[in-house]
């Protein structure tokens, strides 16, 4: 692996408050995280059963403790949005769409919001898709761009009848491939899954820390290794911390980020937050 290699980790579907969640497991992530030290962390939605205040305090705290080990970026799943929970949300977790430069890879990470209150169907909206868009418009050719939602984008293998994939999957697919995303991480089926698509890559993360399975699935979150040329994913056992390849494509080389272009889209970011 070369040296300029970035290490991400992808968990989704923490379920905290969940019958089947399990107080070893979220141990057991934490450490397994802090030993790995990544460079950052997406959590791709779900992080509570119920979307109660108890949950979402929880689920807090321990987002708290991943921030201490790498910049941490999150977005809100179907699970979240039940009982009026959003309103938590804002309030304990934050912002419920973003774009941001991840400050230790420069990648250009993009959350939405795909959740529904109360049903497990989801989509992004035509709002959020003009706004996602607008962002990538402005963001220059040569950036890696990271996307993330809940709903998976694509069909799930191993997960039974499909109903939940993403409503409007075909406007925001067009859209990702029109401005050229390298990468999509969703979740919700809490089965892990990889498939890539005229050179996007899209993304789905296991459950890291309940017991809620498909088949002979195991509680698990995904490791993302990218280099210039290359993704590599791990498949990481929670339980057991034993990781197996899931899956390796090719990237499109681009331009690394100098510290000056840095800066500047940092700044045109932060100006468009204060201006919005």
């Amino acid at each position: 692996m070369a040296d300029c290699s970035k290490k991400l980790i992808q968990l989704s579907d923490l379920h905290f408050g969940e019958y089947k969640f399990s107080s070893d497991l979220k141990k057991n992530l934490k450490q397994q995280v802090t030993e790995e030290n990544p460079d950052l962390i997406i959590v791709s939605g779900d992080l509570t059963s119920q979307g109660y205040v108890d949950e979402y305090v929880d689920a807090a705290e321990f987002l708290d403790e991943l921030e201490r080990v790498a910049d941490t970026y999150v977005v809100p799943g179907n699970h979240d949005a039940c009982n009026v929970g959003l309103i938590h949300y804002k309030r304990f977790i934050g912002e419920r769409k973003f774009v941001s430069v991840d400050k230790a890879t420069g990648f250009i990470i993009i959350g939405l919001d795909s959740s529904e209150p109360d049903i497990h169907d989801g989509q992004i909206g035509i709002d959020q898709i003009e706004w996602l868009k607008d962002e990538l418009e402005k963001i220059p050719d040569h950036l890696r761009i990271i996307v993330t939602f809940h709903h998976h984008l694509l069909p799930i293998p191993q997960t039974g009848r499909e109903r939940n994939i993403l409503l409007d999957a075909g406007d925001i697919l067009k859209v990702l491939m029109d401005y050229k995303v390298d990468l999509v991480l969703n979740g919700h089926k809490h089965v892990p899954n990889a498939w890539t698509l005229e050179g996007l890559v899209t993304l789905n993360s296991g459950t890291a820390t309940t017991r809620r399975l498909h088949g002979d699935n195991f509680p698990s979150y995904n490791q993302i290794i990218m280099d210039d040329e290359k993704l590599y994913v791990n498949l990481v056992n929670t339980e057991t911390g034993y990781k197996k390849n899931l899956t390796q494509y090719p990237l499109e080389p681009k331009r690394k980020l100098l510290k000056s272009e840095f800066r500047k889209i940092k700044i045109s970011m932060v100006n468009r937050f204060i201006n919005d």
